[in-house]
């Protein structure tokens, strides 16, 4: 896999600034999914959406989209105890949905980090991570399905997926208490 590596004027950074306890979920290497079944005995995945929309523009410059293009996006609530524990946003360009990753497009309430982390073909980019303000496109629609949601900043790890020079963005925006209820941190 080409390594891209990106600090970009859009936020996005190397290493996370966060605080103590959740800097080991974002800085986990592996399955997120996994992680938090062991934490979770009632693990599940609540789909939000899954469909044709434009890319926020941070996400249309790293998959260098024209501007206008859409995407495959797949958002989904990763959920413990009946919480919503993790967001996770996914966005694939129509050029890279073939192939294997042509499947994702049926995901439906399937887990997304297991399917990646099991087949060995698929390479994990650099990890790079943000703190969301209120601002920010994630956030909002965070915000709009949490209406409860307290006006604090998110912190949100994305990387990039290959399978055969095809590209997959993801990215998982931790919930506040996400890793005070975790127990492990």
């Amino acid at each position: 896999m080409q390594r891209v590596h990106y600090c970009d004027d859009a936020g996005w950074q190397a290493t996370p600034t966060a605080q103590h306890a959740l800097r080991p979920w974002l800085q986990e290497r592996g399955s997120l999914t996994a992680r938090l079944k062991r934490q979770y005995a009632d693990f599940s995945v609540q789909l939000v959406r899954e469909a044709w929309c434009k890319p926020n523009l941070d996400e249309r410059l790293l998959l260098q989209l024209a501007m206008g293009t859409q995407a495959w996006v797949r958002e989904v609530w990763l959920m413990g105890d009946g919480q919503p524990r993790v967001f996770a946003h996914s966005v694939i360009a129509r050029k890279d949905l073939r192939g294997a990753w042509y499947g994702l497009r049926k995901m439906g309430r399937l887990p997304l980090g297991a399917a990646l982390f099991a087949n060995p073909a698929v390479e994990r980019g650099v990890l790079h991570f943000r703190k969301l303000s209120p601002a920010h496109a994630l956030y909002k629609t965070v915000a709009k399905h949490l209406p409860l949601l307290p006006r604090q900043p998110l912190w949100a790890r994305r990387s990039l997926f290959c399978l055969q020079q095809h590209h997959l963005l993801v990215t998982e925006v931790f919930l506040p208490g996400s890793a005070r209820q975790a127990g492990t941190l």
